[in-house]
């Protein structure tokens, strides 16, 4: 099979690496600060559809992946309104296993505190 004009060999086993996948600079400028606007519909347009793929991709995608945004959103959305999440640990001392999907090693340590509610 030819891509791109790079051949690759019958039998040859390919690993897609989401880790970097989603930290590619030319997609996703600064990767590792945290901007949900990379996600805005104006910053959308015209970015590879699998530039990021949470949920896989292709034939093979998540049947439940809408379903699974919603009901993330509706979840977290109303955790945090009601509570503050600082983590304990730095994220550049957590050791990161990629298996299923990414996650630290050991866990991720938190404290959650109750949001003050003004009357």
């Amino acid at each position: 099979m030819s891509i791109e004009g790079y051949t690759i060999p019958a039998g040859t086993v390919a690993m897609i690496i989401t880790y970097m996948l989603h930290r590619d600079p030319e997609v996703f400028p600064h990767p590792e600060r945290f901007n949900p606007d990379h996600f805005l519909a104006e910053n959308c347009r015209g970015r590879h559809p699998y530039a990021f793929i949470p949920f896989s991709a292709g034939p093979r995608n998540c049947v439940g992946q809408k379903f699974a945004l919603l009901e993330e959103k509706a979840v977290i959305s109303t955790f945090l309104r009601k509570y503050r999440i600082v983590s304990v640990d730095r994220r550049e001392d957590l050791t990161l296993l990629g298996e299923l999907i990414l996650r630290p090693k050991n866990g991720l340590r938190v404290k959650i505190f109750p949001r003050n509610r003004s009357s």
